[in-house]
């Protein structure tokens, strides 16, 4: 006969404790209500009630009228806690008590339950000998192998669960008698028919029995169970539902305490937590330890009830984390390969839970993410590829169905290749750059044949030129042999001739286009129309680039085919370059005008960037300031939002030489120094020689030369001094070079930028002022007549009128001219830099009409000039300046405290901030009414309103304050 689950329970001999010990200790723990994570009790609140109803039952049981009590409430509704509280309640020696826990684990164990009941030493020794005797027949006559037999196994016990119910009944006699079964929805069959032929017994015995039931886990239905409360009139169904508000309130209060649960606070802990008290404590928990992963107990108590409820409950809630929450029933449970009928049930039950929302979603992501995080990673991964293949057979969004690829980590699906491409262009089209780049990036990683996989590469190469400039290079060659087996259309050949150009990679971008010239003399291939542009282009990069220059005259005699342009962009930008180089003014500004007005970011262009930027240079190179810094600030919030580093950085470039113009040193500084920590170094190929160049003018030219020695000192790559950059890095490194007293070096790095020049074509094409900068290198090196000659040239080279290039020239001019020539030469300078906005070059201008009216007697004006010159200086953040001005600024009787400033300026208005500003400037009153459209008498009736506000007696104490 085999041995008898009795005997086996109470044996304590041996290796390891008593499977009945190890069945409690299990059951504790898949007692779902009795603890949170952290293994803290809950508080009790909202259930004052049934505490209540129960010891009324109890007091009926006590009085002969036996009770069924039947606590059912879902997952982590705290019904076990509940219980647990009541009998604890009970006065010692007031009832005898019988306890069980049902689990998950052992539900399939015969008698598991029922001898849990017997098994304690509750029941004094007479009974007990009997009770076990009779349980060991019935395990004897049932069991089998410790299997149930299967079919008949009923009648064997109807007569020892009749006499083992006549024991319970004589041991109600002298003491009330409580049977309290836990997680009774987990009973063995054995056991619940057992409690079942129990139920018919009490309404002439003292005894009450008590279980915790959760309807919504009992799968598949149980008659027998279901049908406990219709078998008597003493039945109750006891429900226990999740937190109220109020409840959730109640809770927060006397665990966090007054001050700590707002109204905010518990609002948001019950709409989290669906008033679930286990989640509601977890989330509290979190509070409790500083809110730092607050709230994450959400998903860690959802984890913990899933974990411990049935297995096809876990794979329903990661299929649903898988498919992202509120998922058609269907969809859940072919990706859970559970049945339907359960997914529902399963569902139904997290609902009635509170832990998801009545729409079957998680209350809060971070429930969907625990889930996800406590998966096997291959196991998550599969489900992301079974998700993904799912979807795309329901026909969902080709973005939807890379979600899944892009969670997975990997594209092993037959439909990867194509719904990844497919999915980066839906991801372009709502701004999602990022994800964009992702779903390239895995696609490259698909079994696609060489043309796909050569159409993959170019647009992961266009969207990382953009983002990742510093990686998009890793392209450059593969992209090349993807060009000589012809996998490249004409767009994707023009973006790679952009690429080696902005790396730098002239040999490579010489023999390309070389190659598509000999194609379009073939007639093969792309047509001369669309060589032309990308040879002229190509040559304007690189000026100084003879192979270039020779390819591109080569390609210009041909007579094009009309042939349509294959990017929209590309013309523009060859256009703007053409003119740039050409100094065709007014056709430069008019386009760059016209481009701007209906300029958008394009992702789906990489000549989109370079045109945007040629114009703003065009508007930059005509004096238009304001404008260009109104643009960059717009453009650099746009790339921002497309998260487009690459063309952000490049704006803020163009900014900050904007602003070196205006002569606002600080600020051009600040600016270039964002836009290379914005882009690494790499990440600029050839354009860092540009916003180095103005890093290293701007710190110079503040007096921080140590600063701007850092920047000189950062190599760049050798192809750059060739490029259209290396006109302006060489200039800054000139200068920089003249401030350190190294006025030969200087003079090379100048000349250097003459041979810019010459592959342009006059009038006043020079990007730099190059001529009157070597001319201070002459003067450095005592040697006049060189730096007559240059500044003579310079002259020469200029158009009609007034500019900032003439008002450079002129004080250089005075420089070598007399000394009673001076303070002529230099008036017009000053007229000419004031109306350029050039504050820095003002400065200057106006030390050195100082020191000529100095030099020629008059004291007078030597020191007005000189202490508007101080304060200029000042402005722009030349202190060095300051210190050449070798005047005190400011009279003991204009001084006034900060406050005091503040104050006054505070009080300015608009018009006469503005008047104040340019009065400042030395523009004269009737200067002013020209520039404001007023009168002569209404600026002066505003100057005095300035002065008397802010304190001061003239205008030339006006730029301190301001």
């Amino acid at each position: 006969m085999p041995v008898s689950l009795l005997e086996c329970h109470d044996s304590t001999a041996g290796a390891g404790r008593s499977a009945i010990g190890f069945r409690r200790d299990q059951g504790d723990r898949e007692n779902e209500g009795d603890r949170a994570p952290g293994g803290a009790l809950p508080d009790v609140v909202e259930r004052d009630d049934i505490l209540a109803g129960l010891n009324r039952l109890l007091a009926d049981a006590t009085r002969g009228k036996g009770q069924l009590a039947v606590v059912d409430g879902p997952l982590g509704s705290g019904k076990s806690r509940l219980v647990h509280e009541f009998l604890e309640s009970l006065e010692p020696g007031g009832a005898r008590v019988l306890r069980a826990t049902a689990s998950l684990r052992e539900h399939l164990l015969p008698f598991g339950v029922v001898t849990q009941l017997f098994h304690g030493m509750t029941i004094p020794p007479p009974s007990r000998d009997r009770v076990r005797a009779l349980l060991a027949s019935a395990v004897a006559h049932t069991v089998i192998d410790g299997r149930l037999a299967e079919g008949g196994w009923e009648t064997q016990v109807v007569d020892v669960f009749q006499k083992l119910t006549m024991e319970l009944a004589h041991l109600a006699e002298t003491t009330p008698l409580v049977i309290c079964v836990d997680n009774a929805h987990y009973l063995d069959p054995p056991s619940l028919h057992f409690l079942a032929g129990l139920v018919p017994w009490l309404h002439s015995a003292r005894i009450l029995v008590l279980l915790t039931d959760d309807h919504t886990l009992r799968w598949p239905r149980s008659p027998l169970l279901a049908g406990l409360l219709s078998q008597s009139p003493n039945a109750h169904r006891i429900a226990v539902r999740p937190l109220s508000r109020s409840g959730v309130d109640a809770l927060a209060v006397r665990l966090l305490g007054p001050h700590t649960a707002s109204p905010r606070l518990t609002a948001e802990l019950h709409r989290i937590s669906g008033g679930n008290p286990l989640a509601v404590q977890a989330l509290i928990i979190d509070q409790q330890a500083g809110g730092a992963c607050y709230p994450e107990g959400y998903g860690r108590a959802l984890l913990e009830l899933v974990a411990h409820s049935r297995p096809s409950m876990l794979s329903v809630v990661r299929a649903l984390a898988v498919l992202g929450g509120a998922a058609p029933v269907a969809d859940v449970a072919r990706l859970a390969r559970v049945d339907a009928t359960v997914t529902g049930w399963a569902l139904h039950a997290l609902v009635s839970a509170g832990l998801l929302t009545e729409g079957q979603a998680f209350r809060h992501p971070v429930a969907a993410t625990a889930v996800l995080d406590d998966m096997p990673a291959d196991r998550r991964a599969a489900l992301h590829r079974a998700a993904a293949e799912l979807l795309h057979e329901a026909g969902a969004p080709a973005l939807t169905v890379a979600g899944q690829l892009l969670s997975a980590g990997d594209p092993g699906v037959d439909c990867a290749t194509e719904v990844l491409i497919t999915a980066s262009d839906e991801a372009l089209a709502t701004g999602d750059v990022s994800t964009a780049l992702r779903c390239l990036d895995l696609a490259q990683h698909t079994r696609a044949d060489d043309p796909t996989a050569a159409r993959i590469r170019a647009r992961l190469s266009r969207l990382e030129w953009q983002l990742k400039p510093q990686v998009a290079v890793r392209h450059l060659h593969p992209q090349l042999r993807d060009f000589t087996a012809g996998h490249l259309d004409r767009r994707e050949v023009s973006e790679l001739v952009l690429g080696l150009a902005e790396a730098g990679a002239l040999d490579e971008l010489t023999a390309l286009l070389d190659a598509l010239r000999t194609r379009a003399h073939r007639g093969a291939g792309s047509g001369t129309e669309d060589i032309r542009p990308l040879t002229n282009w190509a040559a304007m990069a690189y000026p100084l680039h003879t192979g270039l220059r020779k390819l591109a005259h080569s390609v210009a005699a041909a007579t094009p085919e009309a042939a349509p342009c294959h990017d929209p962009w590309l013309p523009s930008a060859v256009t703007l370059a053409e003119d740039l180089t050409r100094g065709r003014d007014e056709q430069l500004t008019h386009r760059a005008e016209l481009l701007l007005r209906t300029f958008h970011l394009d992702h789906g262009s990489l000549w989109n960037a370079e045109s945007g930027a040629l114009a703003l240079r065009a508007l930059l190179y005509a004096g238009r300031l304001e404008e260009v810094l109104a643009w960059c600030e717009k453009l650099e919030t746009a790339a921002a939002a497309h998260q487009a580093v690459a063309w952000q950085g490049r704006f803020l470039a163009i900014r900050a030489e904007a602003h070196l113009r205006q002569g606002h040193l600080i600020s051009a500084h600040d600016l270039a120094a964002r836009a290379m920590a914005l882009v690494p170094p790499k990440g600029w190929g050839v354009g860092l020689a540009g916003v180095l160049g103005c890093a290293i003018l701007a710190a110079t030219r503040s007096g921080r030369l140590e600063q701007a020695e850092k920047y000189v000192a950062q190599p760049i790559p050798e192809q750059a001094l060739h490029s259209r950059h290396g006109a302006h890095y060489l200039h800054a490194r000139g200068h920089y070079r003249l401030a350190t007293h190294h006025p030969q070096a200087a003079l090379a790095d100048f000349l250097a930028c003459g041979r810019f020049a010459e592959t342009w074509q006059p009038p006043g094409a020079d990007v730099v002022p190059w001529r009157t900068s070597a001319a201070e290198a002459w003067l450095a090196q005592d040697d006049q007549d060189q730096a007559k000659r240059l500044v003579r040239e310079q002259m020469a080279r200029l158009l009609p009128g007034p500019s900032r290039a003439r008002g450079l020239s002129l004080r250089t001019l005075a420089a070598v001219s007399r000394v009673t020539r001076r303070p002529q030469l230099l008036t017009e300078a000053v007229d000419m830099l004031k109306d350029s906005g050039d504050d820095y070059e003002l400065a200057r201008a106006l030390i050195d009409l100082s020191i000529a009216f100095k030099d020629t007697g008059d004291q007078r004006n030597a020191r007005r000039v000189a202490h508007r010159a101080w304060h200029l200086a000042k402005q722009t953040g030349a202190e060095h300046l300051c210190r050449e001005a070798a005047l005190d600024p400011i009279d003991p009787e204009a001084a006034m405290s900060a406050d005091q400033r503040q104050d006054g300026l505070s009080a300015l208005t608009t018009q006469e901030r503005r008047i104040a500003l340019l009065a400042a400037k030395g523009y004269t009153n009737r200067e002013i009414a020209a520039k404001l459209y007023i009168t002569a008498s209404t600026v002066e009736q505003h100057l005095t309103r300035v002065f008397r506000k802010v304190n001061v007696k003239r205008r030339q104490d006006l730029p301190h304050f301001l």
